[in-house]
């Protein structure tokens, strides 16, 4: 591992106070940078190194801040527990030491408020895609780290802890704060706006938060050693019938650093069908795709959207790539003329740019949805400031 970057990209709007400069070493879990609007926010750095690149967007919003493994880094520090018992210790924790970026709202896919509540968690275990790290797998010997990070969440909610699973056997105990439901059998089921439309539907009033397995693992982690979490397991497949293979690297971590010299130039952070190259993972990528075939499907796509849309016809990949009780084509026309109001009686608040990704790929107009999506909901979030 040679350096890892955290990507503006995934925090879209903050404006970031950093406590480093460039050339500063920094350790493992040492805050970086916080929100400017709440410092209580903190973004940290998942491995020790030095501070190589610090970089601004409009308005000094963030556009990334790149970290570089050094041999002189500090090494771990012996640490112990931290005793959290209460919804606000807990909170207290996971502002301070980085992982309250693993949350993000619905609607608006935000991270949420520091003093933001929620009427239910919505936990996404399930296998993204065919090739994406099997949660099963990544589990296996961190079954207590899981169970103690869906007990720290119970804690943040007065609803229910919603763990959302591919067919299976259970991967976590249910009770009456914890409900486990399988999600199978089409392109949208791994996709928490699904899981979301099925189990709480969104309405005026209501936030609900969502946060992935493995986050729910580095959150255990840090209550249990007090240390930060900062390792991921990731998958990189090809374009052919081989297996993928699963690495274990760092949150942000730069593609090369994971990818062969063969395999780096024609590599994309996510799979074949919605991924997008990058030089580093973001924050939520759990997935690389590689091969001769994958750059080049995806910039003929991109080709197509900019000569502009075509029709918009009905067919059954659009019904398989959304939440069922969503109506794709009705949907799809309203983010394609901007006509807001539409889009949230159909279910847009349920949604962010992963879930509508596919439909950019299969849809007949070659429409951007993950562009015309982030347009409404923004108009969206601006009515209810």
């Amino acid at each position: 591992m040679t350096s890892v970057g955290l990507l503006g990209s995934d925090l879209p709007g903050l404006r970031p106070h950093f406590e480093v400069e460039e050339g500063d070493l920094v350790e493992k879990g040492q805050v970086l940078f916080t929100d400017r609007k709440d410092p209580r926010v903190a973004f940290v750095s998942p491995l020790a190194g030095r501070v190589t690149g610090i970089s601004f967007g409009a308005r000094k919003t963030l556009s990334s801040c790149i970290v570089t493994a050094t041999e002189d880094a500090s090494p771990d520090h012996a640490t112990s527990p931290i005793e959290a018992t209460d919804h606000q210790s807990i909170r207290d924790v996971l502002r301070s030491r980085g992982m309250w970026s693993a949350f993000r709202t619905r609607p608006f896919g935000r991270i949420p408020d520091a003093d933001a509540k929620t009427l239910a968690i919505f936990v996404n275990a399930c296998q993204a895609s065919m090739r994406a790290p099997d949660p099963s797998v990544v589990l296996q010997g961190r079954e207590d780290l899981f169970r103690l990070g869906i007990s720290h969440l119970k804690q943040m909610t007065e609803g229910k802890v919603f763990v959302c699973q591919s067919p299976g056997e259970a991967l976590c105990a249910q009770d009456d704060r914890v409900e486990v439901v399988s999600f199978g059998g089409t392109l949208a089921a791994g996709l928490s706006g699904t899981h979301i439309d099925c189990l709480y539907p969104i309405r005026a009033g209501i936030e609900v938060w969502t946060i992935g397995y493995q986050d729910v693992i580095a959150i255990g982690h840090l209550f249990a050693t007090g240390q930060y979490l900062g390792e991921r397991f990731f998958s990189v497949s090809g374009g052919g019938s081989a297996p993928a293979r699963i690495v274990r690297s760092c949150l942000g971590a730069k593609i090369s650093d994971i990818c062969s010299e063969q395999e780096s130039p024609c590599a994309l952070a996510g799979d074949t069908l919605t991924g997008h190259p990058a030089t580093y993972l973001g924050r939520f990528d759990l997935q690389i795709s590689v091969g001769s075939n994958v750059i080049a499907t995806t910039s003929v796509e991109r080709r197509s959207h900019g000569s502009g849309p075509s029709a918009l016809i009905a067919t059954r990949a659009l019904d398989n790539a959304l939440a069922p009780d969503i109506l794709p084509v009705p949907l799809l026309r309203a983010l394609s003329i901007g006509d807001s109001e539409t889009a949230k009686r159909l279910g847009c608040l349920a949604l962010v740019e992963e879930d509508v990704a596919a439909l950019s790929r299969v849809c007949t107009s070659g429409a951007p949805y993950e562009a015309l999506l982030r347009l409404v909901l923004n108009e969206l979030m601006a009515e209810t400031a």
